[in-house]
């Protein structure tokens, strides 16, 4: 892969963790986002933790993913992912079915952060 497509690659994940964390710092009502976080369980203060520690993560992995380069960087983020994925199955497995894909997006996602990881392999 070339050093271009790399970065269009590492681009295109930036923008999505820092989109997701944006939108659920407050641009995606609160209370819509607390309801399906309840539907997995997590209530009240969890909830509200869950949502902006989510957020921030979201941002923070963003803001890294432009500024860095690393093996242990993209195995994080396909760790969250799953980590997401999985608490989705658990609590909202409809969404495994729903016509837009949020779930299954996150297959390309874990794809191209595999693509990352391998490239890293190769030139360290």
């Amino acid at each position: 892969m070339r050093a271009r497509d790399l970065m269009l690659v590492r681009y295109s994940l930036a923008t999505v963790w820092l989109v997701t964390g944006v939108l659920s710092l407050g641009i995606f009502p609160q209370q819509e986002s607390l309801a399906l976080l309840g539907q997995v369980g997590l209530h009240e203060n969890v909830a509200l933790f869950a949502l902006y520690g989510s957020a921030v993560l979201d941002i923070a992995l963003g803001l890294m993913t432009l500024a860095l380069s690393s093996r242990l960087l993209w195995l994080a983020q396909a760790i969250l992912v799953l980590t997401y994925s999985a608490f989705i199955t658990a609590g909202l497995p409809e969404y495994w079915l729903h016509p837009f894909g949020p779930v299954l997006k996150n297959l390309p996602i874990l794809m191209l952060l595999w693509l990352l990881y391998s490239y890293e392999e190769k030139t360290k």
